[in-house]
């Protein structure tokens, strides 16, 4: 009896670990724009190929109230984000959650921006739009329909 319930016990534990482990990994924090700039090397900064071509192909499939973990399975991790606050209790209450897909960067100060796709979150982490810079062959694709959440 007692071997039965130190393995009902251990089998517990497990799948509660288990559990654990899964949500521990569905949060992510992206890098921050200090980092990225960090991880530049020479200017002009160019995404690579592949990574170019899966946000083209991804960023016109991204719906609004998708979760940030359907977009890192669409387009990838984020160069970098942070999140955006609006004033209230000491101006600190968090209102957007902002992704930053970086396509090229032209120098480390831009006069003229480079070419990125910049995916915009609600507090929940759920998608409220996309907004693409200096890539039209990505950006007529995306769309501004005014989608429901359901």
């Amino acid at each position: 009896m007692r071997a039965r319930v130190a393995t009902g016990l251990i089998l517990l534990l497990a799948v509660v670990g288990m559990a654990a482990a899964v949500q521990a990994a569905d949060i992510y924090v992206p890098p921050s724009s200090d980092a990225f700039l960090k991880s530049v090397r020479a200017y002009p900064f160019a995404a690579g190929a592949a990574r170019r071509e899966k946000i083209r192909v991804g960023a016109p499939r991204l719906k609004r109230c998708m979760s940030s973990t359907e977009v890192r399975k669409l387009i990838g991790d984020p160069d970098f984000g942070y999140v955006g606050y609006k004033s209230g209790a000491n101006g600190r209450v968090p209102a957007k959650l902002v992704w930053n897909y970086i396509l090229e960067k032209k120098a480390l100060a831009e006069t003229e921006p480079g070419a990125r796709v910049v995916v915009w979150f609600d507090p929940k982490e759920n998608v409220e739009g996309v907004t693409v810079y200096g890539a039209p062959d990505i950006e007529a694709m995306v769309s501004r329909r005014g989608e429901t959440c359901t």
